[in-house]
Order: structure tokens, then sequence, then C-alpha cells
């Protein structure tokens, strides 16, 4: 245990060595791929100068400025990522360069943030900003009326036309960018076995969850990416509710394999260990899922019917992304929310050459996913969607249930509200309190660190938007890109190169100065396993294996 005076030197030592001076032009750093053949899509990251970056690609990337402007590339002092080895105080005492700065972390409470008066941009309009947090929609609502905080994320759906109609308060719709779905892992048999994932498909009625638990005006489609986001596809997807045909199904992979109906048990086909059958989630309210835990006893109760007994089991929040990420939940609730609005962004969660969710990966579904990325012509693109609708009306890898909508609310006097469009986007430095100098908000969980590089998870991006920023950026309560961190950049005619000119002047929260060697330690930590910052949270960078693909090293992870 460290005494008093042995933390104080410490942080005077850490202090020392966050407020070092930028590296000389002489000192600048880079890391790269050995060769394009590792199955991944960054070829090398390189501080030319101290305010000048370039970044080369092994293929083109038709999303990849919406992909820079992700906070899953944010930008931190390299000076700090070193000391931290990429986790410890890296995890929950963020130095960002963003308009706000953390004061205090009160881990299951609140979090405090200031305005940071050095920023480089527009400062905060209020001194003071609060995010709370609290998993009932019904609580967040008692607090709102009461005074307490001046505005809560994800109404409860029911509440929704309530609120609309009450003149004290301001609604502010979120449209469907979301999907979700029960996802099947084939590192467990049966579940490998086509059949048996159609028949779970085939058991849901999705249409019921929707009309029941979701916003009204939520949509149902057969697809994981909604209709609002270019990719799309209206047909395909997955096959309709038919209890009947489920049985049936059902009933001929049993006699084929030689499993027991009901089906309640699992054999991990990595171990050959036998497990029960669960259907995990986590209790956190998100817009793709306003009602997680009704909702999850629900599809339970209805694949029960059909012969299929999952034990519902909630999961801490952390510990299910990891968990689910690697394949280890056999069934399971997720979702996404758009970063971009892209098919692209949704289907990479999970349908990527090296992503485990689902198990083992499958080229039907990847293959045409990557060939998207790396082609301009929308129509070409779209030839690629298809392909991906079909492969997941053939293979059946998970059960998309529906695109919900969601809602916050704000206290009617606030001035500046806006929708977070894309996953935890909102500006809290934007909004104003006429009545006092601070902004007080109500989400749904807890943040589960303030190192946006490696989680995906929306309360964690809320969290680390306020505090910081990546290259480039989206437009407040928008979905189009803004320079960010990089003033300016520019691409070479092969669509490979790219190059970002880093603005002059710009400090971190310990009065650093940002510079293109901080973007070069930010973008390793993430990407390269031989970098000993290749540590994070433990959710495995998931942002960036879902931009890139694949690490490099990848062998050494």
């Amino acid at each position: 245990m460290f005494t008093v005076l042995g933390r104080t030197l410490l942080l005077l030592l850490l202090i020392g060595l966050l407020a070092a001076p930028a590296l000389s032009q002489d000192e600048m750093l880079s890391f790269a791929a050995a060769d394009c053949d590792y199955g991944g899509n960054l070829k090398s990251v390189e501080a030319v100068d101290e305010l000048t970056v370039v970044i080369t690609l092994c293929n083109t990337d038709a999303l990849f400025q919406q992909k820079v402007a992700s906070l899953g590339l944010s930008i931190h002092p390299a000076e700090y990522v070193n000391a931290t080895g990429g986790e410890g105080d890296l995890l929950s005492h963020a130095i960002g360069t963003g308009p706000l700065k953390l004061v205090n972390w009160d881990q299951g409470n609140e979090i405090v943030f200031e305005r940071y008066d050095d920023y480089w941009g527009e400062p905060s309009i209020e001194q003071t900003v609060i995010l709370r947090w609290n998993s009932e929609a019904a609580a967040r609502a008692t607090e709102l009326r009461a005074g307490t905080i001046d505005g809560m994320k994800f109404a409860n759906p029911h509440d929704i036309p309530v609120f609309r109609d009450d003149p004290n308060f301001n609604l502010i719709d979120i449209p469907p960018l979301t999907g979700v779905y029960v996802a099947m892992s084939n590192y467990f048999e049966p579940l490998n076995d086509v059949r048996v994932r159609r028949a779970i498909a085939m058991g849901i009625d999705r249409q019921r969850i929707v009309d029941n638990f979701f916003p009204p005006g939520s949509p149902l489609t057969p697809d994981f990416a909604p209709p609002a986001v270019f990719g799309h596809v209206s047909e395909g997807g997955v096959p309709g509710f038919d209890q009947d045909a489920a049985k049936a199904l059902l009933e001929e992979a049993a006699a084929d394999l030689g499993f027991e109906l009901p089906l309640d048990s699992l054999v991990d086909t990595r171990t050959g260990e036998d497990r029960a059958l669960t259907l995990t989630w986590r209790d956190v309210v998100r817009g793709y899922l306003p009602n997680p835990g009704i909702i999850a006893n629900d599809v339970a109760a209805q694949l029960a019917d059909i012969g299929v007994i999952a034990d519902v089991q909630v999961v801490e929040s952390g510990t299910f992304l990891a968990s689910a990420n690697a394949g280890n939940e056999p069934l399971h609730i997720l979702g996404w929310h758009a970063d971009f609005p892209d098919a692209s962004n949704f289907y990479s969660c999970c349908f990527g050459p090296n992503n485990t969710q689902l198990g083992v990966p499958n080229p039907a579904l990847y293959e045409p996913l990557v060939a998207a990325s790396q082609v301009l012509d929308p129509e070409e693109r779209m030839g690629y969607f298809r392909q991906v609708a079909a492969a997941m009306a053939e293979h059946v890898p998970w059960v998309p249930f529906g695109h919900a909508g969601a809602a916050d609310v704000w206290q009617e006097r606030m001035i500046g509200v806006h929708p977070g469009l894309l996953d935890g986007t909102e500006e809290f430095s934007r909004i104003e309190d006429p009545d006092d100098d601070n902004v007080i908000y109500m989400q749904n969980a807890e943040p589960i660190s303030l190192y946006c590089n490696d989680t995906w998870d929306g309360e964690t991006f809320r969290a680390c938007h306020q505090v910081s920023e990546a290259l480039l950026d989206f437009e407040r309560g928008g979905v189009a890109v803004i320079p960010g961190l990089a003033e300016t950049w520019s691409v070479s005619d092969d669509g490979l190169v790219w190059t970002f000119n880093l603005r002059e002047g710009v400090l971190f929260h310990d009065g650093s100065s940002l510079d293109a060697n901080d973007v070069v330690v930010s973008w390793q930590a993430p990407a390269d396993c031989a970098s000993p910052n290749h540590t994070g949270t433990g959710q495995a960078f998931a942002i960036y294996k879902s931009i890139f693909q694949q690490f490099i090293n990848a062998d050494q992870c």
C-alpha cells in the first residue's frame, strides 16, 4: 500500500511527465504493419511533424471519415497513455482536449465536469455539468418532475405522450437509428446447426415485442440495419414467426444430432464441456432496448413454447459485453445505436472476419460486408449489402427484432437542447440553464469507464464525449462530419493515404500540448497487440476491430 506521501510523490512525478514539452521533429513516432496480409485495413500511422499525421490504409474505405470521428479513436496525451500502460487511471481519470474536464467520478453516484477555460473552441456555456444515472425510467422521470435534474435520457415509452403534452417539459424525439437482436453463438452445440437457429428465430414473435414494449412508431423489419440508414435491405433477413414450423425443425435436428427436447443444455465445442442454456442481458436501458428485463423474459417464455428452455440471467454491463464479444454467451440480447448512418456500422459489430460474438466468423456474411466498405459506388455497395441480407436469411446467425425510437426530456427552460442522433453525442457544454450555472443530466446507467477506445457502450460514450475528442467530429445534433482535432485533412487519389493537419495551440486538460505523437500513441494502443498499452478495459477493443477488421501483430494478443 502507498502511504499518503508516496501517493503524493507519485502524483507529482506523473504531473511532471504530463507537463513534458512536445517531442521535437526528429523524435516523431510511427507504427506499421509488416504488410497488408495480416487481415486488417490499417497499414501505418506516422507523425510527419508535430502537427501532421499520415494514416495509410491497405484498402479504400468508403466511410473512413465517419470512422475517424468515432470516440473509439479518441486522442489522449501520449505520456499519460504510456505512464498508465493503457489501463488504471486512464480508465477513470480521463485527460482530454474537450470543452469540459473531469473533476470527480464518484462511482455509483455521479460524474462532475467543469468548464475547461483553455479549450481551443467555444467554451462551455455553464461552469459545471453533472452526469447522474438510474436504470429505472420512472425514477428518472420522478427526479425530472421534482426539478432535481435538468434533463433525462430515454423516457419510458408509455410516458412519452404525457411529457409531449406537458408545457413544463421539452421532449426531444430520437429517430429509430437502432437495431436489437438475440444473438446465437455457434461455439455451442446444437446452436451450430442452422435448423436450431432457424427454429429459434421462427419461435420469437418479433411483432409482439415491438407492439408491446417499444415506443409508438418503432418499425419492425427483417433487417438489423434500420430503414433510415444507407444499406438497409427490406427483403431477406430472418424468417417470420411460425411456432409449428419451429417445433418441426427442432424435432428434425434433435433426431439427426441426438440431443433431447426440450433443449435446455449445450456443449461448448471449444472445450467439450456441458453447460446450461442461458439467455443473458445487461440491466441497461438503451435506445434499442427500452425494457430489457421485460423483453428478455418475454423472449424466454416464447422460446419455451417451442421446446427451448433458457435460463434468463442478468450480467453486469462491462462483464457482459466482454463475454458476449468473445462468443461466450450462447443466447444473449444486444443491439446497436448508430455511430454513423450506414449499414456497415450495424453489421460490423458482429459479422467482421475476426469478430467472435456469434462464434466462428462466417465468410458468407463478412466477405460482402468487407467488400461494401472498400467500394465507393452506392449501387455497388447496395449490391453487397443485399448479399449480406441473403446470407442472414440462409444462415440465421441472430434474430433482429425491431428498431426502437426513443425520447429524451428536458425542463422547458433549458436552452440549446438537441438530440444525440448518433450514440452518446450530446454536447452538454452547449446547453444553458438560465436559472443557475450548471446542467444536471440523468442517463440510464453508469459509464463502464472514461476510456472509449476500448468500449462500445453508449453510456460510456456520452461521458467520454464531454472530455475527449477525435481527429474529426460530428455536427451537434446531426450526422455530418466536421473538423475535430484535425483542422483540415486530405486523401490521395487512390484513397489510401490520409493526411490530417492538427490544430495549433490545442491543450490537454493537464496543460500539455497536443501533437502528432499523441495521435500515434492513442491509435497504436488499440491497433497493435505488440504495444504495451494494448490493455484497456478488457473489451478487446471491439470498436477498433469493427473498423479495421484485425489487429496488427494479432498473434501477440
